[in-house]
């Protein structure tokens, strides 16, 4: 700057015209300040001086009042010791006179120790030691006052006949009573003129009363000491008293040497205090000790009967502690009579400030309002020019904008005298120094007087002040330059009025481009009013094409708002659910539709990113399918969806669910007429392959290699028949398995079941697909999860559908199965690190025959049906399924198990599996049939070849075979031979299996004879309603028959009757229900005389019990010792819990 201007200050300031009054303000108001500050100190030491002085005063009081009881204390014993020392025992001088009695003195006084008895000569007696002899005690002070008959309170000395210290009260002995002249008998006269001769005295009856001798008591410090240590004001106080030569008589401080006197203390104001305290006299002085860390206040007072002092010293801060609330009054004073001083030199200063900026704000209000009296950009600052120079007298003044990149100033309009040149367009501020980097940094510029050269001559710019016009979101911004064309001192309050002006500026700038701005927006927003205009019509006629399609949609539609109210819906919904006609809009969809509408309703407000599908009944006994997803609302603020309301759309597929029952129904069909021929592939193909290995092989050479190659081909393609033959039996069976759940002939034994167990179960069935591929399973199982209602073995084929396919998919890595509680749920999963699943193909591995993948390069395996069939027995139980996959990531297969809101009660936890075990196991064969008789078996099968199977299964186990064609000669054979148990088909003419068995089954003669149904018709129930003891399904598995076979023939007849004794109804019809589907008949019984009756009328061949029963009436001893029962199986149940 200082290449450009040169400063220099101005002499003369300018003045406000009301700082005069200021001042005058200011000054009353210190006045007032001080008066009343001189007047609160003078006050304050006055009332502090008074309560100071009745604070000593009261110590001072403490003192005498110490003082008076020791005074008491010994004008008490002086009167006592002159007493004993008028007695006319002590008055005979005769120490066998005396000694008595001064014994029963000091045995009578509390605080006399002994008592001494002096003569005039100095020597002396004592009660304690008698006559003392070579000692005297004429040179003590109290025998030398005693002999010239004055009373003496000594001061403390340690005795010569005892070494204890003590005080002496001495008093004279009289010659005679100087209270009264009491005549004496003869005797004792007599005995008195003797000791006084003795004495050198005169024996004349009348003479005046002398001192004879002294009569000392020796008193014991102690209850002076008790006093002083008595004596305090407060803590840390300490009294002590002094002797007449300052030594101390007693001191709370035990260190004190009494011994040394407080004259010689090398403290000298401890020494004056003594001096003071041994002359008698009395007062309050505030001292400073040695070794102590404050200045203390003593007081002290002399006693009357002895020339002692007492004193009592109290640390300075005690005394005055009661000052302490002067002090804190006056603080609190003082404080506010300074904040009441900065209160009132602010409120001036606030008011002056007030008045200054109201004077100032009515300059610039009345500039203001001329600046803004145009919204014309150009108006408003040539207003503001010649304002600001009409009201500095300024020769000139100038706005423009400032250019960085250019460092120069565009001058837009000015105010200067006529005879001045015009300064417009762009001024460039390269010649004049600093000045560009001023302006761009948005300083104030001042320059008091200006360099001289050709631009400042010129323009005759003497002096130049430079205020930077600041507009919000503006790019450049404004200068406002003031100038006169003589040098001049910019005042602080110029510069203020026009940093306000400036101020002003920018905002009436800012407002007339925001004017502008406005225009332009107007015309903008009309055109897009109109635009909206256009826009609104044609969403008009969007809604309204809209509504027609959804009035003419086939589908139902159903919308419903948060609240679950109905929003929108379409004809299509009233004629599929044969509502009236009215309109449903603001109705409960919860109330108007129950069932799985209502469901879905709550399922997607629930859970908003599903999306959940159901069937539900249509009138008519249509059937539809209803898919419902959850209507959602992004937020702008931050991107969550809000549930808005749910959308359901239901579509009649009744026609959909003829055809495909009618293609189940055909697949099933085919599947059957497949089993009987499959039977006979895969039973031959096993007998050949036994044959082969225990027959053939053995009798063929083993050296010839062609031989043997040729065994080995035979045998491997022997075991190919059989291993795809089992595979489509597999197939078969998953086909029936779907077709009998859809079509509801699935016998579901629901039952309280442990997860854990039923999840080891399924490890187990699995532990060969491990071993095989080398994979390893990792179980995720949550501690003490809860119990659930289920059909263990479908859950068991669930998990072990998914294990297969994880294990299937999976060449390396790992399987998890995690099992945990979520609410009111238990989630299992199979989680595997396979190939995946794309996005897109999820959806599809849940629907029947489909498997995803690319079929030309990867061989399907299996018929699609696992999966579809684990997602029936999952809903059934009402449950979910569903797959979260990535490729080349893995697969997670989940599905959940509800809990049971209540408690599962009155069922009892039965093995079923172990009991029907024992059941095909009986204790004891028959004594009517003997082992070695062969046994006969009818085979009854329109299939020759089957009948053939059966025949080789059989006969190889030493069982004579008959054969029957049909149900008819079946019957024709039993009538001739008895067979001892019959091999049955369903499917066959003339007459089928089922009314075969019923017809052997109700006839008494053939009753007994056990049967087992061997079809490909899977119809169990309808089977052992007739009374068959087994059901077995075709392809034959000879292991199953066999052993069945053996079961049966061990009992001899048909094992069918079970008598169930249970109290609890619920436990009881399970197990007979369970039982039932095995084949067994099935007799109840409620109580005890129940079970009595039935098993004496039904001879049942066991008896199932509930072991309470059966221990309070003692059932099994009753029937088998009592009622002749001794060969009657019993089985006992017993609760877990």
């Amino acid at each position: 700057m200082s290449n450009w201007c040169k400063l220099k200050f101005w002499q003369h300031r300018y003045k406000y015209p009301w700082q005069s009054r200021r001042y005058v303000s200011l000054l009353l108001i210190a006045g007032t300040i001080l008066v009343v500050g001189t007047t609160a100190v003078a006050s304050y030491w006055f009332v502090r001086k008074l309560i100071l002085e009745g604070l000593q005063e009261n110590a001072l009081l403490r003192v005498q009042k110490a003082g008076y009881e020791i005074d008491q204390w010994l004008a008490t014993l002086l009167a006592q010791v002159e007493l004993v020392a008028n007695s006319q025992a002590v008055r005979s001088l005769d120490w066998s006179q005396a000694e008595p009695y001064l014994q029963l003195e000091v045995n009578h006084l509390p605080d006399m120790n002994s008592f001494l008895l002096a003569l005039p000569d100095g020597s002396y007696y004592t009660t304690k030691a008698g006559f003392v002899k070579d000692k005297n005690i004429s040179d003590r002070r109290h025998f030398q006052r005693a002999i010239t008959g004055k009373s003496l309170v000594d001061d403390p000395v340690i005795s010569r006949s005892t070494g204890i210290r003590h005080v002496n009260i001495a008093v004279p002995i009289w010659s005679v009573s100087p209270l009264r002249h009491t005549p004496l008998d003869a005797k004792a006269a007599t005995i008195r003129a003797r000791s006084l001769q003795a004495l050198g005295f005169s024996t004349a009856a009348d003479q005046n009363p002398k001192p004879i001798g002294e009569l000392s008591g020796q008193v014991a410090v102690d209850r002076i000491s008790q006093v002083i240590a008595a004596t305090h004001f407060s803590q840390g106080s300490y009294a002590f008293a002094l002797d007449s030569q300052g030594f101390p008589i007693a001191h709370q401080d035990k260190t004190i040497d009494q011994k040394k006197s407080f004259f010689n203390a090398p403290d000298p104001v401890l020494a004056k205090i003594a001096q003071n305290m041994v002359n008698g006299n009395h007062g309050t002085q505030l001292v400073h000790l040695q070794g102590q860390k404050s200045s203390v206040y003593v007081a002290y007072a002399p006693l009357k009967h002895a020339k002692w002092s007492v004193a009592l010293v109290i640390p300075r801060e005690k005394l005055e502690e009661n000052l302490y609330a002067l002090n804190l009054l006056a603080v609190v004073v003082g404080g506010l009579l300074v904040l009441a001083t900065i209160t009132a030199t602010r409120q001036i200063k606030a008011f002056e400030r007030t008045r200054a900026q109201a004077e100032q704000e009515a300059l610039v209000n009345r500039i203001t309002a001329r600046i803004r009296e145009s919204l014309d950009l150009q108006t408003t600052l040539q207003t503001t020019v010649n304002e600001v120079a009409n009201l500095l007298d300024l020769n000139r003044v100038m706005f423009g904008w400032y250019n960085r990149e250019n460092r120069s100033l565009e001058v837009t309009c000015e105010h200067r005298l006529p005879n001045l040149a015009a300064i417009t367009g762009i001024l460039s501020l390269e010649y004049f120094g600093d000045l560009a980097d001023r302006l761009a940094q948005k300083q104030i510029v001042r320059c008091s007087k200006v360099n001289v050269d050709s631009a400042s001559q010129q323009a005759q710019i003497g002096s130049c002040l430079a205020l930077p016009v600041l507009i919000p979101d503006n790019l450049h911004h404004g200068y406002l330059i003031c100038s006169r064309a003589h040098a001049w001192v910019w005042q602080d309050w110029e510069v203020e009025l026009l940093e306000v002006v400036a101020d002003q500026v920018a905002i009436a700038i800012k407002q007339a481009q925001l004017y502008s701005q406005t225009q332009e927006q107007f015309e903008i927003v009309s055109n897009q009013a109109e635009q909206l205009t256009a826009t609104t019509t044609q969403l008009q006629d969007t809604l309204g094409y809209v509504s027609a399609i959804i009035k003419s949609l086939g589908d139902a539609l159903l919308v419903v708002d948060p609240d679950g109210k109905i929003a929108q819906y379409n004809p299509a919904l009233t004629s599929f659910l044969e509502v009236a006609d009215e309109n449903l809009v603001g109705v409960d969809a919860q109330t108007l539709f129950n069932g799985a509408i209502a469901k879905l309703v709550a399922l997607t407000s629930s859970k908003c990113q599903e999306m959940f599908t159901a069937e539900v009944e249509l009138a008519q006994g249509r059937t539809g399918k209803a898919v419902a997803t959850a209507i959602l609302k992004d937020s702008p603020q931050n991107g969550d969806s809000s549930y808005i309301g749910s959308v359901i759309l239901i579509r009649d597929i009744t026609f959909e669910k003829e055809v495909d029952r009618m293609k189940t129904d055909f697949i099933s069909t085919v599947s059957h007429e497949l089993r009987t021929p499959l039977t006979s592939v895969i039973g031959f193909a096993k007998l050949i392959k036994k044959k082969l290995d225990e027959t053939l092989f053995p009798l063929v050479s083993a050296d010839d290699k062609k031989i043997q190659r040729s065994m080995r081909q035979v045998s491997e393609n022997v075991n190919i028949i059989i291993s795809e033959g089992e595979r489509l039996k597999s197939l078969i069976n998953d086909i029936l398995d779907l077709a009998k759940i859809e079509a509801g002939k699935v016998q579901w034994n629901m039952q309280s079941l442990c997860v854990q167990k039923m999840l080891d179960q399924a490890f187990a069935a699995t532990t060969a697909l491990f071993e095989q591929k080398g994979l390893q399973l990792i179980p995720e199982i949550e501690p003490e999860l809860p119990e659930i209602i289920g059909d263990r073995e479908r859950l068991i084929q669930v998990v072990i559908n998914l294990i297969s396919n994880a294990v299937k998919f999976t060449t390396t890595g790992f399987i998890i199965c995690q099992a945990k509680l979520i609410g009111q749920e238990i989630i299992i999963s199979i989680i595997d690190s396979g190939i995946g699943i794309a996005k897109e193909d999820q959806a599809k591995v849940f629907e029947k025959f489909k498997q995803v993948g690319d079929t030309l390069t990867d061989k399907p395996q299996g018929t699609g049906l696992g999966l579809p069939i684990s997602k029936e027995i999952i809903e059934h139980h009402s449950g979910r399924i569903w797959v979260d996959s990535e490729i080349g990531k893995g697969s997670n297969f989940s599905f959940s198990l509800p809990i049971p809101l209540a408690p599962i009660r009155g069922v009892k936890t039965i093995d079923l599996e172990s009991l029907i075990q024992q059941l095909n196991f009986p204790t004891s064969l028959p004594s009517n049939v003997s082992d070695n008789e062969q046994k006969t078996i009818l085979i009854v099968d329109d299939e020759a070849a089957m009948r053939e199977l059966a025949k080789q299964y059989l006969s190889s186990e030493g069982y004579k075979i008959v054969e029957a064609n049909d149900g008819l000669e079946a019957i024709e054979l039993v009538k001739q031979e008895l067979p001892d148990l019959i091999v049955l088909d369903v499917m066959m003419p003339r007459m089928n299996g089922f009314d075969t068995a019923a017809v052997l089954k109700n006839d008494p003669h053939t009753m007994h004879i056990p049967i087992i149904i061997l079809s490909v018709v899977e119809d169990e129930n309808r089977g052992y309603a007739l009374g068959v003891d087994r059901f077995l399904n075709k392809p034959i598995n000879a292991e199953e028959l066999l052993k069945e076979v053996a079961i049966l023939m061990s009992f001899g007849r048909s094992q069918k009757r079970v008598l169930i004794v249970d109290e609890n109804v619920p436990t009881s019809k399970t197990l007979a229900e369970a039982l039932r589907t095995k084949g067994f008949s099935i007799v109840e019984a409620l109580n005890y005389q129940d079970s009595i009756e039935k098993a004496m009328s039904d001879r049942p061949d066991l008896i199932i019990v509930d072991s309470l029963i059966s221990s309070r009436h003692s059932l099994v001893k009753t029937l088998r010792f009592e009622k002749g029962l001794e060969n009657l199986f019993f089985i006992l149940l017993e609760d877990k819990k």
